[in-house]
């Protein structure tokens, strides 16, 4: 059985420590007042989103370039087409288990991959080791649209400054933050926050976040929930669900959704502060890796218990990754 690897043992090492330095970073400059005016301006935006329009306003905000919100089956469909190549010559496979090892692997290891899935899973990887680029007109689009729906703001800010913060980045550009599980990082950021039946869960992250005792940078705390699914594709621990569904990328960001569900209840319901980050984190590693179904199980109960007023709007779900890619050749980003 083969697992198929995103990075080496000490780009991991230095993925964990840039994460970690991260909040470390975060215990000492939140500005907790500025975090709540932010959550604020946002809230009356959260309670009205789902789908995004084009709206056109005679007042100032008329007056200025505006970038369109994009979806996470556009920025998916760009990662199709686009040249992954030099990505993928760095997706490499880890040594089979020997000896016993091997045997118990075979006997009590998750099912392997279906082959027909495994360009998918390593298009996975492929985008975990693409950097962020700001030259890169989709790459802003991304970014913008994930700031926009966190904040509530109509307007497309700079690509660099303190405003990042705002959001749970750590600094002025978000590529440093990035660097550990690259643009997959954003692409389920995106998810998170531009799904229609996520929203209110989103929202509830966002909320806690911010929180005067509680809060924590989202986006530091998102890209570990993006890192420990990476970690469960790796060793074939989603390769079941994946079988099921014969889809990867869905199941990736289901269970990204599923961990950060599960790390903000028990963030919550132990009043845990991000003092406790680190062992937080380790423990919802451990449990969420090994009880996947359960995890995703509690998601949908979750899911299914919020109210909202457009809980009748479903997400774009593709049928197949083949479906995508044939789509995605005649698709226009920008």
């Amino acid at each position: 059985m083969y697992a198929f690897a995103v990075m080496s043992l000490e780009s991991e090492v230095r993925s964990h420590e840039l994460l970690e330095s991260a909040f470390e970073k975060h215990r000492h400059n939140i500005d907790v007042d500025k975090a709540r005016l932010a959550y604020e301006a946002a809230k009356e935006e959260w309670d009205n989103v789902a789908t995004v329009e084009t709206v056109f306003r005679n007042n100032l905000e008329s007056r200025h370039s505006v970038m369109p919100h994009i979806t996470v089956h556009q920025a998916l469909m760009y990662f199709q087409v686009h040249d992954l190549s030099v990505e993928l010559a760095e997706v490499r496979g880890s040594v089979e288990p020997q000896g016993l090892c091997a045997l118990l692997s075979c006997l009590l290891g998750p099912p392997e991959l279906h082959d027909h899935l495994t360009a998918e899973r390593d298009l996975v990887f492929a985008i975990a080791q693409r950097k962020l680029d700001m030259s890169e007109p989709v790459h802003v689009r991304m970014l913008q649209t994930v700031y926009q729906r966190l904040t509530g703001t109509r307007m497309d800010c700079p690509c660099y400054g303190s405003h990042w913060e705002h959001i749970g980045f750590q600094g002025t550009d978000p590529g440093t933050d990035l660097r550990g599980v690259g643009m997959l990082g954003l692409l389920q950021l995106l998810y998170l926050c531009n799904t229609p039946h996520l929203i209110p869960l989103a929202r509830d992250i966002y909320r806690v976040s911010v929180d005067e005792q509680q809060n924590f940078p989202l986006a530091v705390m998102s890209l570990n929930m993006t890192r420990i699914s990476l970690q469960a594709l790796r060793h074939g621990e989603l390769n079941r669900q994946c079988n099921h569904q014969q889809l990867v990328v869905q199941v990736v960001n289901q269970f990204y959704v599923a961990v950060f569900y599960h790390t903000l209840h028990i963030w919550t319901s132990q009043h845990k502060t991000i003092r406790d980050s680190g062992y937080v984190l380790k423990d919802v590693e451990f449990y969420c890796r090994g009880n996947v179904r359960a995890v995703l199980r509690d998601l949908q109960d979750q899911l299914a218990s919020y109210t909202s007023t457009r809980s009748h709007d479903k997400p774009c779900i593709p049928g197949s990754f083949q479906d995508l890619l044939t789509q995605a050749k005649t698709e226009v980003f920008i």
